[in-house]
């Protein structure tokens, strides 16, 4: 991660999206990773970093570079990552701050709880500025409660605080595709596909 943190501060590098699922490249490489998106150079604008074993010091440094005017970023996904309360509330912090141009932020699979969750939610409610799009599916420490009190505050709320999707509950079809069952079903369902 140090390595392409350089290649990103690179005048001649033009890069704007960059997915790098399942690489486990932890908090020290979640920190070279920010330290390129604060850089005027930086033309990334979506980051993929599911499954990367970062955790709260690695969301915080994110969100620090989410503050700075030139980060770019538009899209960061953190899901299934080891990102707790102290985490979300960091990119809750971020998020809130007049230069972050972020519209969306998936941090599905995580050990959010009710403190982080509480965190996202004012930011939505009293500070948001950009973000469009909040995935928070699949962190089990978060009260079903308080998931719907999201989700309502989104829908309820969508034209004074932008924000027009946030998914707690079944990943959505327009984002994901269908399941494979699905789409083994409806094959099963048309014989004359397998024929041909």
């Amino acid at each position: 991660a140090k390595h392409l943190a350089e290649a990103l501060r690179h005048s001649n590098c033009k890069l704007q999206k960059l997915n790098l699922d399942s690489n486990i490249i932890g908090n020290d490489g979640a920190k070279h990773l920010a330290e390129a998106l604060c850089h005027s150079n930086c033309k990334l604008q979506e980051l993929n970093l599911n499954g990367n074993n970062i955790g709260d010091d690695g969301a915080k440094y994110l969100a620090e570079a989410l503050c700075l005017s030139h980060c770019k970023l538009q899209k960061l996904n953190l899901g299934n990552n080891n990102i707790g309360d102290d985490g979300a509330k960091c990119l809750a912090d971020g998020l809130r701050h007049p230069g972050c141009k972020l519209l969306k932020l998936y941090i599905m699979g995580s050990s959010i709880g009710v403190t982080g969750a509480e965190a996202l939610a004012d930011m939505l409610r009293y500070d948001n500025r950009t973000l469009t799009r909040l995935n928070l599916q699949e962190n089990p420490d978060i009260p079903p409660a308080l998931l719907t009190k999201i989700e309502r505050l989104a829908e309820l709320n969508s034209e004074s605080i932008n924000c027009t999707a946030v998914e707690v509950g079944r990943k959505k079809r327009a984002e994901y595709g269908p399941t494979l069952d699905e789409i083994y079903g409806f094959v099963r369902s048309k014989p004359y596909l397998l024929s041909a």
